[in-house]
């Protein structure tokens, strides 16, 4: 885990935040200039805080009460920045080499980043995407502690964009360390996780869910990015190229693909998608229905409500008016159908 408790005034810009990142993915998000690269960069040891500590696993990387300070190379990051800092005259293989410090790379990370075929060329033949995989590779190359990355997308093409970030979702679930992801997106970072920080004019507002992070920071907003996943196992396969997936004691229906009976599935579903109802509908164009009960309502700024209903083992997060709301008559601990079509699902890879 990391503990971060710090202040800085670097170009006359006061940063003052106090929070941990636990393993696993967490967003770091907020407007330009709300302090996000500058806390990257003093959790990486770029820069040094004006007071404070920043602890790794109970390891002190920087404590100015004790003019304690771990210089960057020690500290065992991985960094991803928005552009590819590559070295032009290195191929490849050597710019991933670099990040390893003379350990072996791992074929299984080359493939995992997509960089098997990408070994033997000179950097500068590279797109925006492929520097971005090298990148990558050669920040986890060193087995690092800890990965931090600032905007990793923001200068690719809508085509590279979205290529990167498959990548990230497919590879990130599968590092056991802290990941700090630093974005603009709101919507980017709810396809790479659930756990986001909120900084704005230099300090943290807001951390936890998207539903407490819309809730209490004031945000607008952004319909497109509250989405949850639901875990199923296909149960059977039907006709018109329909999949029968059991979530818990429920099932749903979405397009069958390539899937078998026995596979294991994650289904995102987004709060714009999702519709309540007190009953179970008939002779809808939604065919899906599943059961819970809801759980926490918060306000928000616009006068839409963000609802979590409880279906079986998961939390599910619906946006409704507040008129609705009322009208419904909803509260927390009624049970209530939650409603969608079958081409709504959105598979996760896992």
């Amino acid at each position: 885990m990391l503990e971060v408790a710090i202040e800085s005034t670097r170009g006359g810009f006061p940063l003052a935040v106090e929070t941990d990142f636990k393993s696993g993915v967490t967003a770091l998000i907020g407007p330009s200039g709300a302090g996000k690269s500058s806390l990257l960069r003093l959790i990486a040891g770029l820069d040094r805080p004006g007071r404070g500590k920043i602890v790794f696993g109970g390891k002190t990387w920087s404590d100015t009460a004790r003019r304690k300070f771990l210089s960057p190379h020690r500290r065992k990051i991985g960094m991803v920045f928005q552009s590819g800092l590559l070295l032009d005259h290195r191929s490849v293989k050597q710019n991933i080499a670099l990040g390893g410090r003379g350990a072996h790379v791992s074929e299984a990370l080359l493939e995992q980043t997509g960089c098997v075929s990408l070994l033997e060329k000179p950097v500068s033949g590279l797109s925006g995407g492929e520097q971005q995989r090298v990148m990558l590779a050669r920040a986890l190359a060193g087995h690092p502690q800890l990965l931090l990355l600032d905007e990793p997308l923001s200068a690719l093409d809508p085509e590279g964009h979205e290529e990167i970030l498959q990548m990230f979702a497919t590879l990130f679930p599968s590092l056991d360390i802290p990941v700090i992801y630093v974005t603009h997106s709101f919507g980017e970072a709810a396809r790479l996780t659930g756990t986001f920080a909120r900084l704005e004019a230099g300090k943290l507002v807001a951390s936890g869910t998207a539903v407490q992070v819309l809730a209490n920071s004031g945000l607008k907003v952004m319909e497109k990015a509250v989405s949850s996943v639901l875990e199923g196992v296909v149960s059977s396969l039907e006709g018109g190229g329909v999949a029968a997936v059991k979530i818990g004691q429920q099932s749903v229906e979405m397009p069958r693909g390539e899937l078998v009976v026995g596979d294991r599935v994650y289904l995102r579903l987004w709060a714009r998608d999702l519709i309540l109802a007190h009953n179970k509908p008939k002779n809808i164009s939604a065919r899906n229905a599943l059961v819970g009960r809801i759980g926490q309502m918060s306000s928000l700024p616009n006068g839409q409500i963000l609802i979590e209903v409880k279906i079986e083992d998961a939390r599910v997060s619906v946006l409704v008016m507040s008129r609705t709301a009322r009208e419904m008559a909803l509260e927390t601990g009624r049970p209530i159908f939650v409603i969608f079509k079958s081409a709504s699902l959105e598979p996760v890879p896992n």
